[in-house]
This record gives C-alpha cells, sequence and structure tokens, in this order.
C-alpha cells in the first residue's frame, strides 16, 4: 500500500512539474500587464487583442485631476468602480472608458461611490493577491460582493464572465455615463426583452465630440430591471433618455454560478453594433473567445523568439511587445462604417484605424511594425492618408476616435507614410500619399497641449518664431518632416517641389545659435532671444516642448553629419554628447511631468531624446552607443509595475527596448537603415510576414561582455554601423561577438 501511494504521489509530482514547465514555455507567461500600470506608465491591465477596438479593463478613478489614471487603472488603488470597454495604453492624456458594467450583490446603487467610502456605492474594494492579467484576459475578485470578475474579448466586442455567490440580489449595473477625463451630453438605454441592452452615450472629450452605440446580451434572463434617470432609480422601466441614464438587471444565482455578458461596440450607429456582435460574438462563449483572443496573441508574440537572458529581461521585452501592438486602434464597424473628423464615412478600400500617438510612436514603433507587421502598416498608412483623400479634410497629428485633438507638434503622419514607402511596404498608393503629405505640410495647427504652431511663419522665414509656442521644438521637427516629403516628392520625379522641401528640411540651420551651442529661439526680426539661464524651468517650458532643450540639441535625424558640423565636427559633437549625459541639472521652478529619467540633462522618459544614445556611432565612438543603451535598458525599465520610467505613450517606450534588446535602432525614420547598438539576449528570432527569419546572435554575451568586438552578416565579417532594412526582411543571421574591453 505504501509503494502505491508513493507512485500515485510521485505521478501527481510529475504532473505539476510539467505543467508548471508547460505554462513556462507558453510565450504568453512572460507577459506582464501589470507593467506600467504603476509609477506613471499609464497602462491599463485588463483585456484586447492586436489593435482591437476593445479594451475592456477596470476602472478605478475617472476626473481630470487623477493624471496618473489617464488609463483608467493605477496599481496604487484599493477599489474597482465597473469595467469599460475602452481605454488608452499609457498616454498622458485620456478619454474612453465607453459603457461601463460592475457586478454587485445585495441593495441596488446607481452612483460608484468613492475610494475612501465604497460602500457609498456600487464600488468594490480588491487586492492585488486575488487579480491576474495576460494577454487577452483578465480576472479579479471583487472583494466586497465576493464576485469573481473575468474579462476577455474580440476585436469588436467585449466578454464578461461574473461568478456569483448565492442570493437573490445580484444584480449588473451598467453606466454608459462613465468617462475618462470626458463630459457627458446625455446616454441612452433600452432593456429589450429579457437579456438585452442597446444603448449609446453621447460625449465630449479628447476624442471630440462622438457617438458610442453598444448593445449587450446576457447569458441568462433577468429576475427583474429598472433605469436610472435625474437622480432616481425607476423600477421596472425600460428605457432611459437623460444625461445620467443607466440601467440595471437582477439575477437569483446559485453559489458559483456564472453570467456571461457579451457587449458590442459601434462608433456609428446601434445597427453597427449589432452587426459587430452578430459577426463576433453570436454563438460564442467566454471560453471561446478567451481561447480566440490568447491564440491570436500567442502566435503574434511568438513571432519574436527569444533565447537566455534574465526572467526580468524577458519579461520585459515580452511585455513590450505586448504594448507595441496595442495601438493603433480599430475604429470601423465590420460593414465599413467609421468615423473620421467627426463625420460618418462607409468604405471597402482599406479597414480604418485611429489612436495615432504620432508624435511619439514615428520614432520607434511604427518602423519596428514596417519589420514585423506590414500588414496593418499598409492600413495605418492608408486610413491617414484617406483624411485628405476620402474626408476631405487634413492628416490629423494626434488622432483618437477620427477626431485630431491636436496634441504635440509636428505632422509626423508624413513620417509614418514615407517610412513604411521607403522600405517597400505594399499597397499604398504614392502619388495620394505625396499630396495628403504635401497638404499636412501647409495646414497650420496650433499644438493644444504645448502652444506650437507657427506653420505659416515658419514657410515664410525659415524658422518658428520665439513669438510662437514651442518655436524650437516646432522648427526642428517640421524640418524633419519636410525631409520625409521631399524623399518622396524625389522618388516620384516631383524635382521643383522636392526643391521646395529640400529648402524647407535645411531650416534648422536658421535656428541654430553659434554663440550658446543650442537650437534658441529666435524672434520675428531675425534676432535670436537673449540668452538666459537653463537651470529655470519656467525659462525654457515656452520655447521647447516639455522645456527638453537637451534633447532637442540633437533633433536633426535627417541630417546628422550636418549638425555635428555645427558642434564642430565628430570630435565636438562626441563632446556635446558626453556633456548631455554627464552633467547633471539643478533646475528651480516646477519640472514638466514627461521630463523624467534622466541620464545626466537628457530626460530619456520624454521621446525627443530616443535617438540620442545612438549618435555616439556617428561621432565615430560606437562604443559609448554600446555601454549607454545598456545602462539604459538596465535602469530606464523593470519587471515591476512602475517599471516603464514615463508614459508608455502608445508602444513608443517598449518599442525602444525591443530595438535595443535586438542591437539597431531606426536613428532616422524614413531611411531604410538602423544603426547598431548593442544585442541583449545570446539569441532572438524574428519570424517574418514573408516567411523568412532573421536572427540575432550575441556570442559571448555577459554582464560584462557589453562591447561589440566584430560583426557577421550570414558568415561575411560585417564592418557597418548601420545594417539596411532589406538585410533584415531577406532573413539570415547578424552576429555579434561581444567582449568586455571597448573597440575604438
Amino acid at each position: 500500500m505504501k509503494k502505491e501511494l508513493l507512485i500515485i504521489l510521485s505521478l501527481i509530482l510529475f504532473s505539476h512539474a510539467g505543467n508548471a514547465q508547460q505554462r513556462k514555455n507558453d510565450v504568453l507567461s512572460w507577459v506582464d500587464p501589470f507593467i506600467g500600470t504603476g509609477g506613471h506608465g499609464h497602462t491599463f491591465p485588463g483585456a484586447t487583442t492586436p489593435f482591437g477596438m476593445i479594451q475592456l479593463s477596470p476602472d478605478q478613478n475617472t476626473k481630470s485631476g487623477d493624471w496618473d489614471w489617464c488609463s483608467g487603472y493605477h496599481y496604487s488603488s484599493k477599489t474597482i468602480m465597473g469595467f469599460s470597454h475602452n481605454h488608452l495604453s499609457g498616454t498622458g492624456w485620456a478619454d474612453l472608458g465607453d459603457i461601463l458594467v460592475m457586478p454587485t450583490v445585495g441593495k441596488i446603487k446607481m452612483l460608484p461611490g468613492s475610494e475612501d467610502k465604497p460602500e457609498s456605492g456600487y464600488r468594490s474594494t480588491f487586492s492585488h493577491e486575488k487579480e491576474t492579467a495576460s494577454p487577452g484576459y483578465y480576472s479579479v475578485m471583487l472583494d466586497s460582493y465576493g464576485i469573481k470578475a473575468e474579462l476577455t474579448a474580440s476585436p469588436r466586442v467585449g466578454f464578461h464572465k461574473y461568478t456569483f455567490p448565492k442570493s437573490e440580489e445580484s444584480n449588473v449595473i451598467i453606466d454608459p455615463t462613465n468617462k475618462i477625463f470626458g463630459n457627458i451630453y446625455h446616454t441612452l438605454v433600452s432593456i429589450e426583452g429579457n437579456n438585452k441592452i442597446k444603448g449609446y452615450c453621447y460625449s465630449n472629450g479628447w476624442g471630440g465630440k462622438r457617438f458610442a452605440y453598444f448593445v449587450m446580451e446576457f447569458s441568462k434572463p433577468f429576475k427583474s430591471y429598472g433605469t436610472y434617470s435625474e437622480g432616481k432609480i425607476k423600477e421596472n422601466e425600460k428605457i432611459a433618455l437623460a444625461k445620467d441614464a443607466k440601467a440595471y438587471v437582477r439575477f437569483s444565482t446559485e453559489e458559483n454560478e456564472s453570467i456571461e455578458v457579451k457587449v458590442s461596440l459601434s462608433p456609428v450607429s446601434t445597427e453597427g453594433a449589432q452587426e459587430n456582435f452578430d459577426a463576433e460574438a453570436k454563438n460564442v462563449n467566454f471560453a471561446k473567445a478567451k481561447e480566440t483572443a490568447q491564440n491570436t496573441w500567442r502566435d503574434l508574440i511568438n513571432r519574436f523568439q527569444v533565447t537566455g537572458g534574465t526572467d526580468d529581461q524577458r519579461k520585459i521585452f515580452y511585455t513590450g511587445v505586448y504594448h507595441t501592438f496595442i495601438a493603433p486602434n480599430l475604429y470601423m464597424d465590420t460593414n465599413g462604417d467609421y468615423v473620421a473628423a467627426q463625420e460618418n464615412m462607409n468604405t471597402k478600400w482599406f479597414t480604418n484605424y485611429s489612436t495615432y500617438s504620432y508624435w511619439d510612436g514615428f520614432r520607434a514603433t511604427h518602423p519596428l511594425l514596417t519589420i514585423m507587421d506590414q500588414k496593418h502598416t499598409k492600413e495605418f498608412a492608408n486610413s491617414l492618408i484617406s483624411r485628405y483623400t476620402d474626408r476631405k479634410d487634413h492628416m490629423p497629428i494626434w488622432e483618437l476616435c477620427g477626431y485630431d485633438n491636436f496634441c504635440m507638434l509636428g505632422y509626423h503622419s508624413v513620417s509614418v507614410i514615407w517610412d513604411a514607402i521607403s522600405k517597400g511596404v505594399p499597397g499604398i498608393d504614392q502619388e495620394k500619399a505625396f499630396a495628403a503629405m504635401k497638404d499636412a505640410s501647409l495646414t497650420d495647427k496650433m499644438s493644444s497641449s504645448d502652444g506650437g504652431g507657427g506653420l505659416n511663419d515658419y514657410i515664410k522665414l525659415g524658422y518658428t518664431p520665439s513669438e510662437n509656442g514651442a518655436s524650437v521644438s516646432a522648427t526642428l521637427e517640421y524640418a524633419y518632416d519636410d525631409w520625409c516629403i521631399q524623399q518622396l516628392a524625389e522618388k516620384l520625379g516631383k524635382k521643383d517641389e522636392a526643391e521646395v522641401y529640400k529648402k524647407r528640411s535645411l531650416s534648422f540651420l536658421n535656428t541654430f545659435n553659434k554663440e550658446n551651442n543650442h537650437f534658441w529661439p529666435k524672434q520675428k526680426n531675425g534676432e535670436f532671444l537673449p540668452d538666459f539661464t537653463l537651470n529655470d524651468w519656467k525659462k525654457l517650458q515656452p520655447h521647447w516642448v516639455s522645456g527638453n532643450i537637451w534633447a532637442y540639441d540633437f533633433f536633426v535625424p535627417h541630417k546628422i553629419d550636418e549638425m555635428m558640423d555645427l558642434y564642430g565636427g565628430k570630435k565636438g559633437f562626441e563632446e556635446k554628447l558626453d556633456k548631455t549625459f554627464t552633467q547633471e541639472l539643478k533646475m528651480i521652478g516646477e519640472q514638466h511631468v514627461d521630463i523624467s529619467g534622466f541620464i545626466g540633462s537628457l530626460g530619456f522618459g520624454d521621446e525627443p531624446g530616443h535617438h540620442v544614445p545612438y549618435l555616439y556611432n556617428y561621432a565615430g565612438v560606437p562604443y559609448k552607443t554600446q555601454k549607454m543603451v545598456k545602462f539604459i535598458r538596465d535602469n530606464m525599465y523593470a519587471a515591476k509595475p512602475d517599471g516603464i520610467v514615463n508614459n508608455e505613450d502608445c508602444g513608443q517606450m517598449s518599442a525602444w527596448y525591443i530595438f535595443s534588446s535586438l542591437g539597431f535602432y531606426p536613428v532616422t525614420p524614413g531611411k531604410p537603415v538602423y544603426a547598431i547598438g548593442a544585442p541583449q539576449f545570446p539569441k532572438v528570432a524574428l519570424k517574418l510576414e514573408n516567411g523568412k527569419t532573421f536572427t540575432v546572435i550575441a556570442d559571448k554575451i555577459s554582464d560584462k561582455n557589453i562591447y561589440v568586438q566584430k560583426m557577421f552578416l550570414n558568415g561575411k565579417e560585417f564592418k557597418s554601423w548601420e545594417i539596411n532594412h532589406s538585410d533584415i526582411m531577406n532573413g539570415g543571421e547578424l552576429k555579434f561577438v561581444m567582449g568586455s574591453k571597448p573597440v575604438q
């Protein structure tokens, strides 16, 4: 008998060990959606699909004063007020949070209550110990009610599963008035039959004036129901239309009984929401939806196959891949209906996407997608171009829900489109692209967040004068974007227009002040502003985005040789970089929240400086790039909730880490080359859409062996500090031989 027990025990232990190993071998186990939900990362932990319309996630605080709740969730909170269906990933401002759903037990409460007094409303306490998240799935125990909440998603439908205790008062609250930092005009709820609710929310926020239509279906008939409007609960009423219209439904449940809720959204109509529901949720239960969502993520993330490295490094890397593929977001019904510039549209020639955080993502997010996801890259480009060709509007600066909120500076849509064209992404009409790009470069838009603009003066004077906000940043960004337009003009044989944009691309020369060695604010009269101290944030904020003069001193990615000449050639440029990375700031005044992650004077947490570590290559000292890249990987990222040094910004912070772990980086988006850095893992294989594999090997890599000694491309010694995009897309192997001493 004892022998039989030992055999059974051994089999059980072997089974557990096998299951644990199987889980560890699953690439999804390396993704932690809680990374970035603490600190100022502004990510959300809920369920979504790659580039999907739905991001079904918990909301905690949604008032505009709670900046760290831009995604609706922050790791520091101890309560949850419900689960809404769309969220922004890592941005510095917020909207969305559409159609909140909250399960409760007991008395019907139609207001959420407060964080410090959750019992005053339908809000619930929770603990992180009873909360889990992985790509396509989220769950939490709502401790106030003893309800386990589980979430998953398809592109246009959110799937909820609520496991209740035994109760005659098991409720689901439907609150369309929920909005993250937004304002409500009115909402509609309509209870239809005994298991269905339809309605919409009409609101105004960062995504403009917009409708969010929904169709909601329950797996079990209601026992009773009611609505709420004008501050009153109205039992047995089926329809409410008001600024505060909500609904509730009630069930009798047995212990551990699960009720599933499916919610589809549409930006255009209830009919569109119903069609989306029928296409993605009809005859699909929670388990099937979860399986599909997780398999979709599994297939995508497995395109990146990492060997070696520490557990934390792999977790940061794979979570970065996950974050990079969340936005832009699908913004179109299955029937082709979508919204652009606040007008309902319909198309069959492209799939429409929105959430374009291009001031951030043009730098690395979208260049990474030109390697790993050209299919979506084409759709993103065509969506942007259509704003000009179909909507007869202009391409956006920062688009959310089809609305340009004018956030930040430049017209970086042109960078994303030209970068795709320069790398041979198929399916983009280049003549239409040029027309849209040219229009964007002639449309003066005032930045809603930093006061920039001044494009008309820039065209007239050759620089943006200091009388305009963020004038130095604007001049430098416009000049780079104009270079992108020049490149496409040359490709299309438009010589006259190419000359115009070539001249404009050199405008950075007009704002360089030789007296103080900075790109500097220049007045309309042609004179630079008098020199002023750089230790006062108030002096810097009016002239640079976020006051980040030290990053913008290096923002001439399209003319690096000319920029180096301004600083005295390679040696002077190296010294300028050294000083920036070593001279600590002693600032006074209020610091902009986006200036963070300081390395000397450079705030790595804000995107304009992301390419700066790689500029040492061009000064002839690539070993300094290699050392700095490793320093940033090790110190600005961590496998914990506050593991991103600032706003994740729709994949940009993550894309930097991914590129910088592979060993190369797109210093100049729009040039089909990448600057060499230093790899992090012994081996990474990239599975490309064309069926080929590009593998990066780091021979002898270790904590001490951080410097590149030699490189081999497909077996032949490789001596360039740039690798061509075509070399990657053709497949093959880039081998680094690493060592502990710098190679001069």
